[in-house]
């Protein structure tokens, strides 16, 4: 299963001004009327995961896409109006600063497993697209710890290491 963010105003669509200059718009999305479906609870209502930021949890529905017969990827906005302060996360894609992007990262990461483990789904292998899903290892390392009463160190000994056949390269405003 595949784990993404759904982004409300979608990612942009760029034309030319009149001057011939780049332009940008971002289209509002309407989830209800893309080829998604809510996940919901029993009881119809949707179903939402909990992250914990500073000071305050960011709530995130969870959305799915069913990609040909087999495969689904789960999606998850933060564009509920219980996050006052918050449901911008999603708003966009590369749409903001740094903070921005790290909290991006974090509903991404940490809200991508808990999604999947609110969907009954024990992933073995993770596969991370680069440095964007990061805290995904740290959420894996706290379930383990959480499951088996392991220490941070142990449980990090017990998760598969990952591999790359090329050394990651981060660009100037991550160093």
């Amino acid at each position: 299963m595949g784990v993404g963010l759904v982004y409300q105003e979608g990612y942009f669509r760029q034309y030319l001004n009149q001057d011939g200059w780049q332009q940008e718009r971002y289209p509002i999305n309407d989830f209800y009327n893309l080829p998604i479906v809510q996940v919901r609870e029993k009881d119809g209502g949707p179903v939402i995961i909990g992250i914990d930021f500073p000071g305050r949890i960011v709530f995130a529905q969870i959305w799915k896409a069913q990609v040909g017969r087999i495969h689904s990827t789960c999606l998850i906005p933060t564009s509920q109006k219980i996050n006052k302060l918050d449901e911008d996360i999603t708003d966009a894609l590369y749409h903001g600063d740094l903070e921005l992007r790290m909290k991006q990262e974090m509903i991404l990461g940490l809200g991508g497993m808990r999604a999947l483990e609110v969907l009954g789904i024990k992933p073995t292998v993770c596969h991370m697209n680069e440095g964007h899903s990061a805290f995904l290892g740290l959420e894996r390392i706290r379930i383990m710890m959480k499951a088996h009463g392991l220490s941070f160190h142990e449980a990090r000994e017990a998760l598969p290491l990952a591999r790359c056949s090329q050394p990651i390269r981060l660009c100037g405003r991550y160093r």
